[in-house]
């Protein structure tokens, strides 16, 4: 094989748009902790070490390509990475998302930190869930699913070959599971927490001159700390749950976009 050819160096760099598109989507390796310039250098390097791996020389890349063909190549190649690291990031919205939930019906939306993943303002119960979310993402091999996916992708969806139209009904379906992995995780906590407003609401007719507002802080928060922590011991089955659905969604939409 001929590696100077223009058709391999034309497909080898649609490879490296690839995989660098992934590496600044996905959950774990588009953390803001790393800089940018290292997640470029990653996908260099995993682009360099799956070259022999990968058939680059395909019908889709020729060297009677435009300019605009090759933007446009360019465009497809970022939208297969891309679509692999959104399906990770719906499944970390979702559990953020309970968190904010949480941290509203503890009274505790007001308390924010710097994420250190986004390094975005966010309450405090959503960025514990967010780490313990990404510690299981680890222990259950979430890196090493995506890099699989990333190598399976070019067996499915071929340099050049993706219908993104296609993955739009499987995007709305998973947008709907962000809504339900945020309230099924927040569900314990609406539901106590509810039951401590109706008791607070009832206090406040029977005792008008009460300050419902200082005696409720303090109960609502140390309530939901309480049940914070007996339902922290379950949370990683659940998040295990997810993300082994997460990897049946890459599946489902690699397939679709292939338009096969």
């Amino acid at each position: 094989m001929d590696f100077l050819t223009g058709e391999y160096l034309i497909g080898a760099f649609m490879v490296l748009i690839r995989i660098t598109s992934l590496m600044l989507t996905a959950p774990f390796f588009s953390a803001g902790v790393f800089p940018v310039r290292v997640k470029v250098f990653t996908g260099l390097v995993l682009g360099f070490c799956l070259f022999p791996v990968i058939p680059v020389e395909i019908s889709a890349v020729n060297m009677n390509m435009g300019f605009l063909d090759v933007i446009i190549l360019v465009v497809k190649e970022s939208l297969v990475g891309i679509t692999m690291g959104l399906a990770g990031q719906i499944i970390f919205a979702g559990i953020q998302m309970s968190g904010q939930i949480i941290s509203l019906k503890m009274a505790l939306s007001f308390a924010s930190i710097v994420d250190p993943m986004t390094r975005d303002q966010g309450g405090v119960v959503n960025q514990v869930l967010a780490l313990l979310g990404l510690l299981v993402f680890l222990h259950v091999g979430g890196d090493a699913m995506y890099l699989k996916a990333m190598m399976w992708s070019f067996e499915v969806v071929p340099v050049g070959t993706i219908q993104a139209e296609l993955a739009t009904p499987l995007f709305i379906e998973m947008t709907t599971y962000l809504f339900l992995i945020g309230f099924q995780l927040a569900a314990p906590f609406i539901v106590i927490l509810f039951l401590i407003d109706m008791s607070f609401a009832i206090f406040a007719r029977i005792m008008p001159q009460a300050n419902i507002f200082f005696i409720s802080l303090p109960v609502k928060v140390g309530v939901g700390l309480l049940v914070f922590v007996a339902v922290i011991p379950f949370l990683p089955f659940a998040f295990e749950i997810m993300f082994d659905r997460l990897a049946h969604y890459i599946s489902l939409l690699l397939e679709a976009v292939s338009g096969n």
